[in-house]
Formats: C-alpha cells, structure tokens, sequence
C-alpha cells in the first residue's frame, strides 16, 4: 500500500523557497517545486531569487529560471543585483555568495513580515515553511522569528552530508582540528562512506582552517536546528550514507535526482552537430561552471584527445585574469592549443566555450564524459546513462571522484585528487587522460554496465511506489 499524503481538508499551504545565488544551487530546488506543485495541487511555491555580481552567464541563467515552469503555482520573486563593488574585499566566489546572501536576510524578513502584517488574513494560502539551499542557512534565523519552520535543501550528495556533520561533532564535541586530519598518515574512517577515505581526497573546503572556521562548521551547526534535511539523491544510490547520520541530525528527505532544469538552447549548432553522430561516439569535456585549465595542462588534455582519435566536444575556458572570478571564453583557441590542433580534428571535434550541459548528456550520441564530478554533472550522467572519467577541481569534488570510482564503481579515474587552488599540483599527464579516455569510451566496460542499471533505478526512485516518491510524501506531511 503506497503512502499517502494525510488529507487536513487540503488546506492550501505555500512554502518559500531561497536557492543560492550560485549557478548550480539555482535550478535543482525549483526542479522540486516542480515537482511538488505537479503532485501535490494544494501547494503553492514562491522562489525567492538572488543573484551573484559578476557571474554574468549564472545571471542569465537564473534569469531564465522563469521559463522552465509554467506552472501558476509557482511564483518568482528577482531580488535586483546588488553592485559588484560592495564585495571587493570577498577573496573567492563562496566568500561573495555568502554576503550577497547575509545582504538579503534583511530583504526577506521584510518581505515576510508584510505578508504577516500588511492584510495577510485574506491570504489564500498559510505560510508554511522556508526552503533554504545549504548555503542560505542565515535564513533559518528569519524563520524562526515568524515561528516558521525551515529545511535545508542540501544540494550534494548524502555522504558529503555525513562528512560535514561528523567533521563538525569531531570539531566542537571533541576538539579536533580538522585541518591536521589532512596531514593523517593513514586512511581515515568517515561513517558516511563505506571504504576507508584517503586524506589526499579531502575536500578542501572542509580541511582548509579559513575555508572551514569561517564558513562551512557555520553551515553545519546550522544544518542541526533545520527541522529536516532534504538532500538531492535517491536511496539506492547511497543507501550506506543515509543510514550513517547520528541520532541529532535532523530528518533526512532522499526526493532526488533533482536534475537542473534546461535552458531552452534552440538551433544550438553543438546540439545540431551531435544529431548527426553515431550513438555513444562523442565524448564530452566539460568542468562545470568554475572550472578551466592553464595553458600546459590543456596542452595535455588536446595530446591525449588527438591520440584517442574519437568524437569530441570540449568546453575549455581560461582562467579569470585576477583568479578569483569565474573563467572567461577564449577569443582564440588556436593561441592556448597545440600548432594545428583545431584543423587535424575539425571533422571529429568541437572545441566551444559555454556549452549546454543538460541538452549534451541527454543525446545518445554522447558516450563518455570528463567531469569535475560536481554533484549535479554527476546524477546527469547517472540520469542519462552516461559514464564519467573523474577530473575534479575543488569544491567536495574530490570526494565525490572517489566515492564514484572506489565505492560505487560508476566511474573511471583520470584523477581523484586534482584541485585547483593547490599551489603545487602536479600536471596531469597526456598518457594518463588518453588511459580515462579509452576506459570511460570503452563500450563493454563494467562502468558503463553499472551506469546502465544506475539509469534504470534514479527513474524508478521517482515513479510512483518508488524511494523518492515515498520520501516527498513524508516532507509534505511533514510541511502540513
């Protein structure tokens, strides 16, 4: 017998959703509020959208958020961009979501205090619960003055989850430094993660003291006062990590994969391009919204393409000229790419800037995928059947690699432990892309097979009866 949502005269309820002003934060929660507003037709949705100075393809893009629903039970409210001057001082894109987000705190309070205050007797529908992205826990503050509850919508994975709160139990409970966990000459027990964890995988974010004291042991405590957790996945995937959590970590919701709505892209000429290849032929470079190479390591990366001589499309930027902002589009391809790259592979290959993520993974002629295995690119290729070689960048992106690679087996390594902001990594060389290359493109792999059955189950976790499904109704009867 399937779980039913508890019937309270269907009162109509509206929850407040508050997505990061950072590009992949944007689109998985309004792909739930889709999906909740699609099933469950008492509830309205109200996305409250920021946006982030000096990201001008994340603007466009949560600009558009509009147009992937045309549903009347959602409803979005653009907050102005703020003046990219009031955060020069922010020494990284983290650091300026942060106060793009303690900015609008006073914003929303009196946004909500109106509804409250200004006539709301005859609202339509009861103000139920706030919605927060995992970087927006300031909000919970606002919620709690109006006895509103509030859930963290956690847009990684359930493991990194686990990380973060066993980091922060080690840190206030126990007095440890997390940053010398990095320094462990051993692999470390993380109850989140099935396998023994090499520190070299360690997310930055988390073993870096600044990184960690000023910002994600905040997140993390306030993670403990949310009335639930959502968090995009799906049971099967990472049945181990949900089971982990300790007795004071709140309700957790699986109601995943939540996959990024896509921009509409019409007559898109990549996308036209891959219509006329053959079925899993194309391999596809791309390293997320942050991610570019210096000009010796893309050197590496275009050696290894030409070697492996398959379909390609390759979104290569250069890096931001002060290295703090979001990479740039290359004028000229020809001045960072080995003599005559470009004309030797012109048939087989595309070499772009911003490409169409999404709408790329989702034909069948692409067969393989160099990922900096952000959580979203990640439940895409799991979504669309497509197997990653792991190149992470920074972020919990190198914990991620391993999990896909060492834990799961839904992955081949290029590299597990590559991040940018590390001043003495190594280049990563030709022969060993050209090795990920052949792996992730080989089409009898193991890999392959077990993305193949993952595909199966991230759509059966969200059909009706399914894991996913079961979870929604639970949050929403929680929310009544």
């Amino acid at each position: 017998m399937h779980q039913e949502v508890i019937s309270y005269q269907m009162e109509k309820l509206e929850l407040f959703f508050i997505p990061s002003p950072l590009m992949g934060h944007a689109g998985p929660p309004v792909e739930l509020a889709r999906l909740l507003v699609n099933r469950f037709n008492h509830l309205t949705i109200t996305v409250l959208v920021m946006k982030l100075p000096g990201d001008p393809i994340g603007t466009n893009y949560t600009d558009s958020l509009d147009s992937t629903s045309t549903d009347d039970q959602i409803k979005f409210i653009h907050f102005p961009q703020m003046d990219f001057d009031l955060f020069q001082d922010c020494p990284t894109v983290g650091f300026r979501a942060d106060a793009v987000i303690e900015l609008h705190k006073p914003i929303v309070r009196e946004l909500v205090d109106g509804r409250f205050n200004n006539g709301s007797d005859d609202q339509e529908s009861r103000l139920v619960a706030f919605v927060v992205d995992m970087f927006c826990t300031p909000m919970i503050d606002v919620g709690r003055e109006f006895g509103i509850p509030t859930y963290v919508f956690f847009t990684s994975n359930a493991a990194f989850l686990g990380m973060m709160l066993h980091f922060q139990s080690l840190h206030d409970e126990h007095g440890q430094d997390i940053s010398e966990l990095a320094n462990s000459n051993i692999d470390l027990m993380i109850p989140s993660y099935g396998s023994p964890v090499p520190p070299s995988v360690l997310p930055a974010v988390l073993i870096d003291k600044y990184f960690w004291t000023k910002r994600f042991i905040c997140y993390t405590r306030k993670y403990r006062e949310a009335k639930g957790i959502i968090v995009n996945t799906f049971l099967e995937l990472e049945k181990h990590a949900l089971l982990s959590y300790d007795d004071r970590t709140p309700p957790s919701y699986t109601v995943g994969p939540m996959i990024k709505p896509a921009k509409p892209t019409p007559n898109n000429e990549v996308l036209q391009w891959l219509k006329k290849q053959p079925k899993s032929s194309v391999l596809f470079l791309c390293f997320g919204s942050r991610g570019c190479f210096n000009e010796e390591q893309v050197k590496e990366v275009a050696i290894a393409i030409e070697r492996c001589g398959c379909r390609f499309i390759w979104s290569l930027r250069r890096p931001s000229k002060d290295q703090k902002g979001f990479p740039e589009d290359y004028t000229d391809y020809n001045e960072v790419l080995p003599d005559g790259f470009l004309q030797r592979t012109s048939e087989k290959g595309k070499v772009l800037g911003w490409v169409p993520q999404t709408e790329v993974l989702a034909d069948v002629a692409v067969g393989g995928f160099v990922s900096h295995c952000g959580w979203n690119s990640i439940l895409e290729s799991l979504w669309y059947g497509v197997p990653v070689a792991t190149w992470p960048m920074n972020a919990e992106q190198q914990i991620n690699a391993f999990q896909l690679v060492k834990e799961l087996g839904l992955a081949v390594e290029i590299s597990l432990d590559y991040n940018k902001i590390n001043k003495n990594q190594r280049l990563v060389l030709s022969g060993e892309i050209e090795n990920g290359i052949r792996e992730v493109m080989d089409r009898n792999s193991e890999a392959r097979a077990k993305v193949t059955e993952m595909k199966v189950k991230s759509r059966m976790a969200l059909d009706e009866g399914g894991s996913s499904s079961a979870s929604l109704i639970s949050l929403v009867n929680d929310f009544m």
